[in-house]
């Protein structure tokens, strides 16, 4: 009876042994994935941040809208003889228009060519504008936002219609204001806008709120510690 009973609470000691394992394994097993899915949360959280569209590709995009207003105004004219307007400030969207027409099939024809069926197409891009509005809290303690604004207006004359046809475009997001400086660009001041301050109340609040709720903690800590 007494080997049975030592038999026994081995048994059960190998029982537990092997339970304790198990559990440690499972537990082992939850923690890895929580890492894994933190992980991915956070990498994809750096993705999305870092993903901010410059105010320059922002005006590379309505540039390309206004090219493709004139392509579509071209019609079945292939062949155009292209002068941009752009002045100092906008010469660096030339490019950007010619590849647009190009990759549409439009052929651009030089002044001293020898064909002679061919339209003449002048394009100005005369005005710009960046803005931003009051920036806004994303929750209590969340960060500030401010919603964006970019405008590009000129005009273009093809020579076979009769009409000068404007253009004013606009695209409109939101932003974190700590990326407002680098969707900047200093080496074109047009890419740049005025940021309004942030509301003072808001920006104070939160502090004073954390301050209260550490007094708070405090005060409840010495409280519970004289009982």
């Amino acid at each position: 009876m007494l080997i049975s009973n030592q038999f026994d609470k081995e048994l059960l000691s190998v029982n537990i042994c092997f339970n304790m394992i198990n559990n440690f394994s499972n537990t082992t097993g939850a923690i890895k994935n929580s890492l894994r899915f933190m992980f991915v949360f956070l990498l994809f959280q750096s993705a999305s941040f870092s993903q901010t569209i410059s105010n320059l590709d922002q005006f590379y995009t309505l540039v390309d809208s206004a090219s493709n207003l004139l392509i579509k105004d071209l019609g079945d004219e292939k062949k155009i003889n292209l002068e941009l307007n752009f002045g100092v400030d906008y010469s660096v969207f030339a490019n950007k228009v010619r590849g647009t027409l190009l990759r549409s099939g439009v052929q651009l024809i030089g002044d001293n060519s020898e064909d002679q069926n061919f339209v003449r197409v002048n394009f100005v891009v005369d005005n710009s504008f960046v803005g931003y509005s009051e920036p806004e809290k994303d929750g209590f303690f969340g960060d500030f936002f401010t919603e964006r604004t970019i405008e590009l207006s000129g005009n273009y004359f093809v020579s076979n219609h009769s009409q000068l046809k404007d253009f004013k475009l606009t695209v409109k997001d939101t932003i974190n204001v700590e990326d407002v400086e680098e969707v900047e660009n200093r080496s074109y001041p047009f890419t740049q806008g005025e940021l309004p301050p942030e509301p003072f109340f808001s920006s104070l609040l939160e502090p004073l709120v954390a301050i209260g709720a550490a007094a708070v903690v405090v005060i409840l800590f010495f409280s519970v510690r004289s009982k």
